[in-house]
């Protein structure tokens, strides 16, 4: 019975395994601090960042805490931290948090301000990314600093939208209007890289120009339905007719990850 219940074990984590390898694996290392914030304060920011990072579904997220083995020294913590299928490493420096009265005295405010920064595993940067978020109506200081801190986790989408694209390509046209172009077709990715409906596409057409290849915005697509791990229908929400003009001619057709838009057409978080 022992026998059989390990031989399921393994055949579970072998499937799980399979289903996660289309995600990167990010660790998430203790935050630097400015000294004259609270140490609870860094630890609220910092586990809603993992929540917010947690929530997109789009990465193995590990917390550098929990591994208590690891090294210190940077270039064999490194060395650690890609034994644990680590690709990315995040880093943030909490700079500032300030709290105050409204100019009514009515309510509490907040500002906090941090950075972001990812890195490899070979320590190469990759990207540093400041925020500020401002919170104005707090029944209290406390209660303002963590509402203000509470908007780390939506900025997460965003961040992971920007830092860690997704591409796929069409598998198969679904709808197509004979005016309009394609409607809804299915790409080639789907929950093994955490997609869910409502995520958003940018369409790319493939081309060559003087002999080299290169890629063309055509239109935006949005997850309607993640129908396997490496399979979602989406619909085409602009450029139908050039998607379909692209397929017709045979070439590649490329669906790239990217954060919401705003009717101006500035990014959401």
């Amino acid at each position: 019975m022992k026998k059989l219940f390990s031989l399921a074990a393994i055949m579970l984590l072998v499937c799980v395994a399979a289903m996660a390898q289309d995600k990167k694996g990010i660790a998430i290392e203790e935050f630097s601090y400015n000294s004259s914030i609270g140490t609870n304060w860094v630890e609220v920011l910092r586990n809603n960042i993992i929540a917010g990072i947690t929530n997109t579904g789009r990465l193995n997220v590990t917390d550098a805490k929990t591994l208590s083995s690891l090294p210190t020294a940077k270039e064999e913590r490194l060395v650690a931290l890609s034994e644990y299928n680590v690709d990315v490493i995040l880093n943030c420096h909490f700079n500032s948090l300030k709290t105050g009265k409204s100019s009514d005295g009515k309510y509490w405010t907040c500002t906090a301000n941090y950075t972001i920064t990812l890195t490899d595993v070979g320590g190469a940067v990759l990207a540093t990314t400041p925020y500020e978020n401002s919170w104005l109506v707090g029944d209290n200081s406390t209660d303002a600093i963590n509402k203000c801190l509470e908007q780390a986790t939506k900025d997460m989408k965003r961040f992971v939208d920007d830092n860690f694209k997704t591409e796929a390509v069409i598998k198969q046209l679904d709808q197509v209007d004979p005016k309009k172009g394609v409607k809804t077709a299915y790409i080639s990715v789907g929950s093994n890289a955490g997609i869910s409906a409502g995520q958003m596409f940018d369409v790319m057409e493939e081309i060559e120009i003087a002999g080299e290849k290169a890629t063309n915005p055509i239109g935006d697509a949005k997850a309607e339905q993640v129908m396997s791990g490496t399979l979602t229908k989406v619909k085409i929400t602009k450029g139908g007719d050039k998607v379909k003009a692209a397929f017709d001619a045979g070439h590649k057709i490329i669906f790239v990850t990217r954060a919401k838009k705003d009717w101006t057409g500035g990014f959401l978080k």
